[in-house]
């Protein structure tokens, strides 16, 4: 008997080639059979996903996981999104293993323990002894590597490289939201980021919040982008669809603690200062992350206001500031081979409210910007063979059995599907726990804290530049 049988939905799997109106078959976690008819007497578990597109599990290469900086309810928000696994950046890689009893819902969740001066590391000029011990203990505590937060607490930029040389030699996962104590999060700051690379793997994150007008114009930013992705293949990248960027929005001294939220309030036309955040909240041109016991949300007004003041100032927000054009561009933009320039679609959601790979990759499809293929290989393919996950991001048998069914008309998943379980379907979470994306040498670790893992291969760059065609 099988486990599952999803039947009638549109099937799509770039990776296999398989675009039909058919049934999968699920058991004991893996996919079985994939096929146009299977008799539903095979099965314990019917899941009906007729009218319904069909795809391998949605894999969000950037999301914040947290309940140190954020709330609980992160994991909850990206199962409704149709996510299967994620990557977390930032971390505390302790603090979401410490709450995976009370907030876990059943997703995949790979981390990247953030480099944070006063937090992870001493100062912000690590030798090389601390730079290494803390890449070697994210790893042996069932994280994957580390992040470089440069938009917000940015370094000198020859340790920005020390650290990208470092995890190399690790074989550890590098991620850099972009910016030194040289020049910002903008273009400038990606140009020194690819820079600094040197041929060496770097995942950039979130390439549109450097595309906002800030050096020159969004669309000339976008287009260097472009290129600057295109001359180095070693640069893994994704860019979210959301006009929404988060940030923590903590006034100290007049002046806001992140660099971003200070950059965020120009660029809506309010003064980088308590007086300007509390502006931008009461006129709405931020808005105030809050908990309804079930998911985050965003306040502004008066209401928005009053939260953020009973935090004195602790509290994360949003700013509408990512162009769309910007946006657009990278969603789309291809190399000469037809594989895409910006590896993959992401949020930078999970606790924040802006998990809109599903509502706005499918307007793209709409649109005829991507093709319903295409969406699929930058919602879930790029990011497990990028990750080294080759039982991921397809559905041939012996592929885990994770599965995002969503609803084309509706631009919303439907269910969601890990581990051959189905943990969300139609607003309803059904799911618990966590399974942890780790490499080897975080499995024994994990494993004594009972929890679920999922073990990846070793980071190999070749690999990642040798991108997948549509």
């Amino acid at each position: 008997m099988f486990d599952l049988l999803i039947r009638g939905g549109h099937v799509v799997d770039p990776k296999n080639g398989i675009d039909l109106i058919g049934d999968i078959a699920i058991e004991d976690g893996h996919v079985v059979q994939v096929a146009k008819e299977i008799s539903p007497v095979l099965a314990s578990e019917i899941l009906d996903a007729s009218g319904k597109i069909v795809i391998p599990g949605i894999i969000d290469m950037h999301t914040h996981m947290r309940t140190v900086l954020g709330h609980p309810h992160a994991q909850r928000m990206i199962a409704l999104a149709g996510v299967c696994s994620t990557v977390d950046m930032a971390g505390p890689l302790d603090d979401i293993l410490d709450t995976i009893p009370t907030s876990g819902s059943g997703v995949n969740i790979a981390i990247l323990e953030a480099a944070r001066e006063g937090h992870t590391i001493k100062t912000g000029r690590p030798d090389v002894q601390e730079r290494r011990d803390l890449i070697e203990k994210t790893l042996e505590r069932g994280g994957i590597g580390i992040k470089l937060l440069g938009g917000h607490f940015p370094m000198d930029l020859d340790i920005c490289k020390a650290f990208i040389d470092d995890a190399n030699d690790l074989r550890a996962w590098i991620g850099w939201h972009v910016g030194n104590s040289e020049h910002g999060s903008n273009i400038e700051g990606l140009r020194d980021a690819a820079q600094a690379a040197k041929g060496k793997f770097l995942h950039v994150a979130h390439v549109n919040s450097y595309c906002r007008g800030q050096v020159s114009d969004e669309h000339s930013e976008a287009l260097e982008a472009i290129e600057i992705l295109k001359s180095n293949p070693n640069l893994f990248s994704e860019s979210y669809l959301s006009p929404l960027n988060g940030t923590r929005i903590i006034i100290k001294d007049n002046k806001p603690l992140s660099n971003v939220t200070a950059t965020c309030l120009k660029k809506v036309g309010c003064t980088p200062d308590m007086a300007g955040m509390q502006e931008a909240i009461l006129t709405g041109k931020a808005g105030v992350l809050c908990d309804d016991g079930k998911i985050g949300k965003l306040i502004s007004g008066q209401q928005g206001v009053d939260y953020w003041l009973s935090k004195e100032t602790a509290a994360t927000g949003c700013f509408a500031v990512n162009p769309a054009l910007s946006r657009f561009l990278l969603a789309q933009a291809k190399r000469s081979d037809g594989s895409f320039v910006v590896d993959c679609f992401s949020t930078d959601g999970g606790c924040y409210p802006r998990n809109v790979i599903v509502e706005n990759g499918l307007l793209l499809v709409q649109f005829g910007a991507i093709t319903l293929r295409e969406f699929a290989i930058k919602a879930s393919l790029n990011g497990a063979r990028a990750l080294g996950l080759p039982n991921k991001g397809h559905l041939a048998a012996g592929a885990d059995a994770d599965v995002s069914i969503l609803d084309f008309d509706r631009k919303k998943a439907y269910a969601t599907i890990v581990n051959g379980k189905v943990i969300m379907k139609d607003g309803a979470l059904l799911g618990s726990g966590t399974g942890i994306i780790c490499d080897k040498r975080g499995e024994a670790y994990l494993k004594s804290r009972g929890i679920r893992t999922i073990v990846k291969g070793d980071l190999c760059p070749e690999n990642i530049e040798k991108r997948f065609v549509p």
